[in-house]
């Protein structure tokens, strides 16, 4: 297998083992591949204060796919410089904003980079939960039908999947958001309590696209490794997809080729290793 010119890696579950650290062999075998003229890309469905810390901790200046593909960053030596950006259109915005006000349910708006939540006591359990797991720091409205008109880059409702009234769990509010935004709202299951709203054209291998568009870098000259649904195009785009040993079936199906190893156990590196 030749040398790709650009490698693209989803975090959770692929380059980050379970514990959110990164194994040695991955860092070892992806700064080795850095030396050597590769870019590596990190592509993630969080914020870029969410992202840019893996960044630095693998000791290497990566362009960033953030937001699912919403958003691609440049290098830092570039200046961080956004090229692309595909928010979500207001109107779908609104209905989301003010159906979450009206029923009292968390939203996290995400709007030129920053992440904005309800200043509201009773749920402020779901943005304490958000920030333990993704390491974000929020801007608390009193109202965020302010941002009714705004077109954010990202919406994530964060409801109670075991909530004893059914019609408020994430999965039955994803359902109907669907149904209803169908054909005009990318609307995404990732955590057990996240329901995502993005542009319908938003992902990270039309990202992936962009910013190999951007360095002169064909498809056949890249490479990408994920786990989830969310990664599903990433693998597509890529002129090598490979899905991680415990990846989804879409995952999986998307991917060129399914590694022998997981996050775990440094999946990425040891794959790396051995077929380049």
């Amino acid at each position: 297998m030749e040398l790709p010119r650009l490698i693209a890696l989803d975090l959770d579950g692929t380059l980050l083992d379970s514990s959110g650290g990164i194994p040695e062999e991955n860092r070892r075998v992806l700064a080795h591949l850095s030396s050597r003229g590769v870019l590596v890309c990190l592509a993630s469905g969080r914020m870029t204060a969410c992202v840019s810390p893996t960044a630095a901790r693998l000791g290497i200046d990566c362009p960033l796919i953030v937001y699912n593909g919403a958003m691609v960053r440049l290098r830092v030596v570039e200046g961080r410089r956004i090229i692309h950006h595909d928010p979500l259109p207001a109107e779908y915005a609104a209905e989301v904003i003010q159906f979450c006000h009206a029923n009292r349910f968390h939203l996290n708006v995400y709007l030129d980079d920053r992440l904005f939540c309800p200043d509201d006591p009773s749920l402020r359990r779901f943005a304490d939960l958000y920030c333990r797991q993704t390491g974000a720091v929020p801007h608390f409205v009193p109202d965020q039908r302010v941002f009714v008109g705004k077109r954010p880059t990202k919406l994530i409702l964060i409801a109670d999947p075991s909530d004893a009234d059914e019609s408020r769990t994430r999965d039955a509010l994803s359902d109907m958001f669907s149904a209803r935004f169908v054909g005009r709202v990318a609307v995404v299951r990732t955590n057990p309590e996240y329901c995502e709203f993005m542009s319908i054209s938003a992902n990270k291998g039309a990202a992936l696209r962009v910013l190999a568009q951007a360095y002169g870098i064909s498809r056949e000259e890249t490479m990408a490794f994920g786990d989830g649904d969310n990664d599903v195009e990433l693998l597509r785009e890529a002129g090598v997809g490979v899905a991680m040993a415990h990846a989804s079936p879409a995952a999986r199906q998307a991917a060129d080729c399914v590694a022998q190893w997981d996050n775990d156990d440094a999946g990425v590196g040891k794959f790396l290793s051995r077929f380049l």
